[in-house]
């Protein structure tokens, strides 16, 4: 009894001092995004899916967006997609990075100065792609 009490306690503290995404983020790993962040204007997420599908799911997301795609560049292991600028006046840049078989890091840039929100819209839309179920 004494041994849940001090279990509930840490619990508690936990989510008082904001540590409670740290205790319970591993959930988003089980929907195929190993980590992000957003640091210097750039987004950064690697995908549990291997560089083929990512880089395929990359391209997709992008057209779909009605982006017409200036430059795609791929290498062994690595790639570029540039967009031309659209409607709001930002281009879309991404680089897509092989880290293993089955995890792919995929670096987002919205615009010159970076958008935050947009890059996210994308990289949401890239994860609906690659694990739709």
């Amino acid at each position: 009894m004494i041994r849940l009490r001090y279990v509930f306690s840490l619990l508690l503290c936990l989510c008082l001092t904001s540590c409670a995404p740290v205790l319970f983020g591993a959930a988003g790993a089980a929907a195929g995004i190993a980590g992000y962040k957003y640091y210097k204007d750039v987004l950064t997420v690697v995908y549990e899916a291997p560089f083929e599908d990512t880089w395929n799911a990359s391209i997709k997301v992008l057209e779909d967006m009605g982006l017409t795609i200036d430059d795609k560049t791929k290498k062994m292991g690595t790639g570029k997609i540039s967009t031309k600028e659209n409607a709001n006046n930002k281009a879309v840049n991404l680089t897509i990075e092989y880290k293993s078989a089955k995890e792919t890091e995929v670096t987002i840039r919205v615009g010159l100065l970076g958008d935050e929100n947009a890059s996210y819209v994308i990289k949401d839309k890239i994860g609906g792609i690659l694990f739709k179920k």
